[in-house]
């Protein structure tokens, strides 16, 4: 990618600026490139030794061989603990079994006969895994191929006769406790059998319906018969009188319903009666005919009326018989009242025994239930070990037919191979060992970035110091300057560095408060932020605008303000403040029109005290009358104190965070500090904010947009070109024109410059 920024001849980005750049796909994956970019050596070592270490272990590990037996299996039995069953055995028991460590043991004293005992053999790498067709291959890996190929045919052949081995003695034991186990069961089956015989003699059963059967039947007859004498009671309770002599008197008994009613006419019924109303109401009542009679009486009185007077003989004596028959109903109806009454009261009587009755029998049924639960029991075990005798029975007859003598595997190749070395992997054990180098060092750098504290983003360090920020300076690169220390005389005018230093000058001259702010400091947290290459460059940018602006380096420990021009570090401020000299005789012209200087002066021993006194407060008054602006280079914050012996009289102070390189930690740090003093803050000066920052990046393609000219004209293609070049040459020659004082008369040409290289 073209470099973005240039103070004089290096490509920016403009119209000529491909595709991909404008698109600048690499900003997206920029941050991981500059971890990577500052820690390469870091990954580089760790890649570099994993590498080393890979290289070792490949070159020391010796080459190791491969030997495979294949065999196959015709078996169709196998025998298990209880039986013979039809089939073959499953795969991953046979795999089990070939690498058993019997099995391997007993390959190795085979291979060891004949072998002195202190020559003893290295157990070899051995695998069984399954082959095409339903095979088995027993694969050997040793670092001799003799020894590979005579292990792997003499673990074929010992693993066969190790199988044949355990089969027979399977099929021996199995056979062993087959018998065993039937005569275990014919026991419990003689006990089983003389337990239930005694049970039954016992308890006086010959069958499941003797245990409980007929008790359950009394159980639930009785409790019929009580449940119906309780629906008699209720029925006869709600039954009317005149229901009950209409329907023939006492002698009946009630249904469901009030209204219906039917005869009495068992025997047990009848008996039940008790007392005269039961006899002489037992055949019934004459309500019904008495009703009729009396309703044929009215029927003739309604007829006669109109005809005979009341008085006739004829209708007294109908009257008459009328009252005579409701006389009758009346006192049937009371016999009748009475009948009923006596009734419930026999019914009551028979249930009164039915409660006891019933929870004798619900103690008979429960023991019944026990004695039949118990029968059950019992003949479910008879039955059950009778199964299970049957079964061992039969398991006995199958394994009489088998001897054991059957081949269970075949070998189908002992020893094969080929003597060419299978390993050690050596490329993969390279390669493994610069991953792991390589994932190592990643994992270190990510932890490192993730403590480290320090941010790029102008955005970040606003919220996390939460102060506004007033100036963005980009980064200069080194190799575009070679003069020394950064300054904006030496550079062409309209550089991404000089307009941000316009655009913090703009900040200041334009707020509300901005004529106000005329004495102002500038610090920052730590060394090496540019706080000095700013306050040099800022005090040239007001210069430039027409202000009479004095830069004063209050740095008395290690102020490097009078490098940035070239003057002597004695007779400046520390003299000033220690009266040796005046204001007027410590000030110096700079070369710069506007621009005044006051460099630190000899390095006092008391620093601290020079700046606390009285003086400083006179120094800045009188300041503060002859000068528009006033601009003091404050030492950092984080180690002394002296910033707050002057910021007290000042109307503010610029805070520096160099971008990607501050720790935030001190910088907020200082920041805390300067408002625990009261000193008036007016914002942040980010400085060094690399021009491909994701953040940066449109406001330089912009810039450069907008500025895009060519550098050298064409006279052929511009006429007017050289004619326009030396009047620019001009008027630059006379901003940046020095005064007789620095050698140089006004309106001379100032040379061009190589591009700055320091970064700020």
């Amino acid at each position: 990618m073209k470099t973005p920024f240039s103070s004089y001849s290096a490509p920016l980005p403009g119209y000529g600026t491909s595709l991909i750049d404008r698109i600048n796909i690499y900003l997206h994956f920029r941050r991981y490139f500059k971890i990577i970019t500052e820690r390469w050596l870091l990954l580089a070592t760790f890649t570099v030794a994993g590498t080393g270490i890979g290289v070792w272990l490949a070159v020391t590990k010796p080459s190791t061989y491969k030997s495979t037996s294949t065999l196959s299996t015709p078996q169709k039995i196998s025998v298990s603990r209880d039986a013979i069953q039809e089939g073959p055995m499953s795969m991953d028991s046979i795999l089990n079994l070939m690498t058993q460590d019997v099995v391997v043991q007993r390959v190795l004293g085979k291979l060891q006969e004949g072998r002195e005992n202190t020559n003893k053999l290295v157990r070899p790498q051995v695998i069984a895994s399954t082959g095409p067709g339903g095979t088995f291959v027993m694969s050997v890996t040793s670092t001799n191929w003799d020894y590979a190929q005579q292990f792997a045919a003499s673990w074929a052949h010992e693993f066969v006769d190790f199988a044949k081995q355990q089969r027979k003695n399977q099929i021996n034991n199995s056979q062993a406790q087959n018998t065993q186990q039937i005569l275990t069961f014919q026991r419990k089956l003689e006990q089983a059998q003389q337990g239930l015989d005694d049970f039954q003699r016992k308890n006086n059963i010959a069958s499941l319906e003797d245990a409980g059967v007929s008790a359950q039947r009394n159980l639930d007859r009785k409790t019929a018969e009580f449940e119906q004498i309780n629906l008699e009671i209720k029925l006869y309770e709600n039954t009317t009188v005149e229901a009950l002599a209409a329907s023939g008197g006492v002698g009946i008994r009630p249904e469901a319903g009030a209204d219906k009613i039917r005869p009495r006419n068992t025997k047990s019924d009848s008996q039940s009666d008790s007392g005269d109303l039961s006899d002489r109401f037992s055949a019934g009542s004459r309500y019904p005919d008495l009703i009729r009679e009396i309703r044929s009486r009215e029927r003739q009185i309604a007829l006669w009326t109109e005809k005979l007077k009341e008085k006739h003989p004829y209708m007294v004596e109908l009257r008459r018989q009328t009252n005579e028959l409701q006389g009758r109903i009346k006192d049937d109806l009371e016999l009748v009242a009475k009948g009923r009454d006596a009734q419930i009261d026999s019914l009551r009587q028979r249930a009164l025994g039915y409660p006891k009755l019933i929870d004798e029998l619900k103690e008979q049924v429960l023991e019944s239930t026990a004695l039949r639960i118990e029968f059950l029991r019992l003949q479910g075990e008879e039955s059950r070990i009778k199964e299970q005798l049957d079964v061992l029975t039969r398991q006995e007859l199958e394994m009489s037919r088998f001897g054991g003598d059957e081949e269970q595997f075949q070998i189908i190749q002992a020893g094969g191979g080929s003597n060419t070395p299978v390993g050690p992997n050596r490329p993969y054990i390279i390669g493994s060992g610069a991953g792991l180098g390589f994932i190592l060092a990643a994992t270190i750098i990510f932890i490192l970035h993730r403590l480290d504290d320090r941010l790029e983003s102008p955005e970040e360090i606003e919220a996390k110091l939460e102060e506004p920020i007033l100036g963005q300076l980009p980064e200069v690169d080194k190799k575009h300057y070679t003069e020394g220390y950064l300054l904006l005389s030496r550079m062409k005018a309209h550089t991404m560095f000089a307009e941000s230093l316009r655009g913090v000058r703009s900040s200041l001259l334009l707020s509300p408060e901005g004529s106000s702010k005329r004495m102002l400091a500038v610090t920052s947290a730590v060394p090496g932020d540019g706080k000095t290459t700013f306050t040099a460059n800022f005090a040239i940018t007001l210069a430039n605008a027409g202000n009479k602006t004095l830069l004063i380096d209050a740095d008395l420990r290690r102020g490097n303000v009078h490098g940035y021009f070239e003057q002597p570090l004695e007779g400046g401020l520390a003299e000033v403040l220690q009266g040796r000299l005046s204001i007027k005789e410590a000030t110096r012209e700079t070369g710069i029109n506007n621009l005044y200087f006051i460099r630190a002066g000899e390095r006092p021993s008391n620093p601290s005290e020079l700046l606390i006194g009285p003086s400083t407060k006179e120094l800045v008054k009188e300041l503060r009358a002859e000068f528009d602006y006033v601009i003091f280079d404050c030492p950092p914050l984080t180690a002394i104190d002296d910033t707050f012996s002057v910021a007290t009289f000042l109307d503010g102070l610029f805070f520096v965070v160099r971008a990607g390189r501050t720790s935030i930690r001190f910088a907020r740090m200082g920041i805390n500090t300067i408002h625990q003093r009261g000193a008036p803050i007016l914002g942040l000066i980010v400085n060094g904010v690399p021009i491909d920052n994701p953040y940066y990046y449109y406001t330089t393609y912009y810039y450069a947009s907008y500025y895009h000219r060519p550098l050298t004209p064409d006279q052929s293609v511009y006429p007017d070109a050289k004619r326009q070049a030396d009047a620019d040459a001009q008027n630059q020659a006379q901003i940046q024109a020095p005064t007789p004082a620095g050698g140089t008369t006004p309106g001379t040409p100032t040379p061009p410059s190589p591009a700055p290289s320091a970064r700020t």
